[in-house]
């Protein structure tokens, strides 16, 4: 059965509080699924059946304060505060009261997802999936409720002690939280903040009936997931690596780092003795639990003393999306142009890519006691990758109408991606850069410059266009206590694609075409290519 409840909040109807809505939704599902069919037909087997349940919870709050700030008279009236004063000031007073009401709306999206599997399971399913016989699986388990019922399906004897029973029980959790906030401070800018958290999380244990112990044992419970956050790395986004080795400050600021995070968890931890090198007995130069935080003290330019030594930044922080369209109305701009725009923006994104418990982790005096071959402290949780992948999207972009039905735009990208391998201490760093360039031009009453042709008019749509790009791109490989680093991969790529479309009446239409790519690597593992492409096409339409 699936259970779906949908509900709204009556937030708005609390005096002075219209400007707030809040949408719940609580959907839940639950299964039960009969044995195999050789268990079925065979009383010598019972390896019993399997049920499972899932609940989502999801919220939607909304704050529009817009409605908020026209509950007061002075801000409604904006344009008439001032109307006493020089307009200087009346100017100075509707900036300020502009700022001071430049946020908006803020919108958000939070959902919960989790769901249980117990297999092995021996009762039947009577109503509502509930056996109304051994009184199982309850109603909170019916409803999806996610406690863990296999203390209480012991003690009832629900569970199978057939040694056949090899299926997993399982867990699992999905969280996403997005977060968006909408700001405009002044006429025609407009700034969309964008906040984002995500974590998959799943539990595996064989917990089944050992004749040995007589008994039910969690055997091999294994924990594993992926998590990825809204980050901030702008403090060394635009460092440059230099010489002819391709040294890195931020890298070497990074291997710096783990001296400092080594003696803050050589503290935290009673087990850990003594130091060796600057390092903490446990915490070596490439311990996960040092190499993670010195790595984002890094690269997002924070103080090693002072950051977070968990692996898992909790709190999202806001990307943002920039858009100015303003300068068009300006005395030197609105004579050329219908439209002149201005983008900008930036995302940053940490990410463990796959995550798993360790089954010999052991805490001792409050502190993590098990080691491993290199004799460091084992992690709670053994991650391989960490990445930290940045995007300006676009670092500045400017798109412009001219009066004479031309179009052009200009657009510069940058991103990097940071991925720091767990099992070797690599880095591998790509960045890449784009600049492109639009340009296009409709008309349906097309002449020939120059006097050319003069005695040729063209009076169907006609439509030119012309993209050129210039992208660069390069992987770097930086190993732990080396400074100088490796260029793995990278080209630099040059394209001009121009185009004219033209119809020449309501079956035909032709195109002119050239498409010329250039590309020249970095490294010596390939060659200089170049490849171009030109023609015509000739369309026929059948209606």
């Amino acid at each position: 059965h699936t259970i779906n409840f949908n509900y709204n909040v009556p937030i708005h109807k609390i005096p002075g509080m219209d400007w707030a809505t809040l949408v719940a939704r609580y959907s839940t599902n639950f299964t039960w699924q009969s044995q195999p069919e050789f268990a079925l037909n065979t009383p010598d087997y019972n390896i019993g059946n399997s049920i499972q349940n899932g609940r989502t919870i999801q919220l939607n709050p909304t704050l529009n304060f817009v409605t908020l700030y026209n509950k007061f008279k002075a801000i409604r009236n904006a344009n008439n505060l001032n109307n006493n004063t020089t307009s200087n000031s009346s100017g100075f007073g509707k900036a300020l009261l502009g700022l001071l009401t430049s946020v908006k709306s803020v919108t958000g999206a939070y959902t919960r997802t989790q769901g249980t599997f117990l297999p092995g399971y021996l009762p039947k399913s009577n109503l509502f999936g509930e056996d109304l016989t051994y009184n199982s699986p309850g109603i909170g388990f019916l409803l999806g409720s996610q406690a863990d019922i296999r203390a209480r399906a012991l003690a009832n004897g629900w569970l199978s002690t057939d040694t056949l029973q090899n299926q997993l029980y399982t867990t699992t959790l999905n969280e996403v939280i997005n977060l968006k906030s909408v700001i405009e401070p002044f006429p025609d800018l407009h700034i969309e903040l964008i906040a984002l958290r995500t974590n998959d999380r799943n539990f595996q244990s064989n917990f089944k009936y050992l004749p040995a112990t007589h008994s039910f044992e969690n055997l091999s419970p294994i924990t594993s997931g992926d998590y990825s956050v809204s980050f901030m790395s702008l403090a060394t986004a635009f460092s440059k690596s230099y010489g002819i080795d391709n040294k890195s400050g931020v890298f070497n600021k990074f291997l710096d780092n783990r001296r400092i995070i080594s003696q803050r968890l050589g503290r935290q931890n009673p087990n850990s003795g003594g130091q060796t090198g600057g390092y903490s007995d446990g915490y070596s130069a490439n311990s996960q639990d040092v190499l993670i935080p010195a790595f984002l003290a890094a690269y997002s330019g924070k103080d090693p003393n002072n950051i977070s030594l968990s692996g898992f930044p909790n709190i999202p922080i806001p990307n943002w999306d920039i858009t100015y369209n303003g300068l068009s109305r300006l005395p030197m701009f609105n004579e050329i142009f219908d439209s002149f725009d201005v983008r900008h923006g930036y995302r940053s994104t940490y990410s463990v890519n796959s995550y798993s418990s360790i089954i010999r982790y052991q805490e001792t005096n409050g502190g993590v006691s098990s080691r491993d071959a290199n004799n460091d402290f084992l992690p709670m949780l053994q991650f391989t990758q960490v990445t930290l992948f940045e995007q300006f999207v676009p670092l500045i972009g400017i798109d412009m109408r001219f009066k004479n039905s031309v179009t052009a735009n200009v657009e510069y990208r940058q991103s990097r991606a940071l991925s720091l391998s767990l099992l070797n201490s690599q880095l591998a760093q790509q960045n890449e850069t784009d600049m492109v360039f639009g340009l296009g031009y409709r008309t349906n009453h097309f002449r020939f410059p120059f006097g050319m042709f003069s005695n040729v008019n063209l009076n169907n749509d006609m439509n030119f266009k012309l993209d050129v790009s210039l992208r660069s791109n390069k992987t770097l490989i930086y190993r732990a206590d080396i400074e100088s680093a490796e260029i793995s991969s990278g080209a630099k790529n040059i394209t001009i694609r121009p185009a004219i479309d033209y119809v020449i009446n309501k079956r035909f239409n032709m195109s002119l075409f050239y498409d010329s790519n250039i590309t020249k690597p970095y490294t010596s593992q390939t060659f200089n290519t170049s490849v171009t492409n030109f023609g015509v096409n000739l369309k026929l339409l059948l209606q």
